[in-house]
């Protein structure tokens, strides 16, 4: 493990990775990416992401509460621990700014999986059954997902692809839901606060992914500059600026802008 890579063991899968902190290069795939989705967050996470035993990683294979899980520790390397997110009160005349507000590790530490009785592994790899139920189920994958991002019945492809049979009663897919929900615990969640200006209780939706790849592409806005900078001044070429940790890019960067500022 390198100085810059934080070590992890994924909550769902158990793989143990290295995660360092996104360059210029990353930058630039944020910046230049048409849709802050899943595809993103997996190459993303292909880039800065590893397998501990440096063994070769299905990446597309993982649960999603792996990948939000190492999104969001993406962010709590690049950003911090505390993370914040304004939102306005819904609340006909107020409109009052809000400001919500966590830390990720408490977040994260909400939402660890766990055993569900009842639950065995299946003789296929991956599979679950639940006892007195003929029915095997899987977890969702981040390849489910993507697969079915643009699909006209979204709900049904993901049953099709994660059941056998997918046609089940409705009281077998709710004890199978649950079951999911145990082992893989969604992290996309409703977030609860009150107005302080009007008491209004506030309901705000997080999704890990959505929320970290937009900061980080925001963050990621004046890498053009930077690269225009650091090239001019110390004639580096632009693969060894983007090869460059980011916080040590910014530092160099902000001496040069203050250089100009003082001249």
């Amino acid at each position: 493990m390198r100085r810059n890579e934080q070590a992890l063991r994924l909550p769902v899968s158990g793989l143990e990775v290295f995660l360092r902190q996104p360059t210029g290069v990353e930058d630039i795939l944020l910046l230049e990416a048409t849709n802050l989705d899943t595809s993103l967050a997996l190459a993303l996470l292909t880039a800065i992401a590893q397998a501990a035993d440096g063994g070769e990683v299905g990446w597309n294979t993982l649960s999603i509460t792996d990948v939000d899980t190492l999104l969001l520790h993406t962010r709590q390397s690049v950003f911090g621990d505390r993370l914040r997110a304004d939102a306005t009160c819904p609340a006909s005349n107020c409109g009052a700014p809000i400001e919500v507000s966590f830390q990720v590790s408490e977040y994260l530490a909400n939402y660890l999986p766990s055993q569900v009785r009842g639950v065995e592994a299946a003789e296929e790899s991956g599979w679950f059954r639940l006892q007195d139920i003929p029915v095997l189920f899987r977890l969702p994958t981040v390849a489910d997902q993507v697969a079915i991002a643009h699909h006209p019945h979204p709900d049904q492809e993901l049953l099709r692809r994660c059941l056998q049979p997918a046609e089940i009663t409705s009281e077998q897919l709710q004890q199978i839901e649950e079951a999911m929900e145990t082992l893989a615990p969604n992290l996309a969640q409703n977030l609860q606060g009150q107005c302080s200006e009007c008491g209004a209780m506030v309901e705000i939706f997080f999704d890990p992914q959505q929320f970290t790849l937009r900061e980080l592409r925001n963050q990621a806005a004046f890498i053009y500059e930077e690269i225009h900078l650091l090239a001019m001044y110390y004639q580096w070429s632009e693969s060894a600026i983007l090869a460059l940790p980011r916080q040590r890019r910014l530092q160099y960067a902000e001496r040069l802008r203050q250089t100009k500022r003082t001249a």
